[in-house]
């Protein structure tokens, strides 16, 4: 019973960078929540990644909820990081965080 982290949607602050997630634990057997998403800094993600935890996205598709790709940590300088999706190499990405939900 694999449990990943998902993220439902996001904030953007005034620089343009993400600040806030709704996210949750989902159970990738039975596609349901183990905890409902709810807001969290960002740093709670990146807390979640640099211990090794998978975080992964998903989007609305009309009526439909897809799997998206999963988040990385990216540096934006010298003591600032944030997330982003990670794509295929060379491959056009069908998900990008500014088609993420916004809260």
């Amino acid at each position: 019973m694999p449990i990943i982290r998902v993220i439902t949607a996001v904030n953007y602050n005034k620089q343009g960078n993400v600040q806030y997630v709704r996210w949750g634990l989902a159970n990738t057997d039975t596609n349901r929540w183990m905890a409902a998403p709810s807001e969290s800094h960002v740093i709670h993600v990146l807390e979640a990644l640099k211990y090794g935890e998978e975080v992964w996205t998903v989007f609305a598709d009309g009526d439909k909820i897809v799997p998206g790709p999963r988040v990385q940590a990216v540096k934006l300088r010298p003591g600032l990081k944030t997330i982003a999706l990670q794509h295929p190499e060379g491959e056009e990405p069908a998900h990008t965080l500014e088609r993420m939900a916004v809260f």
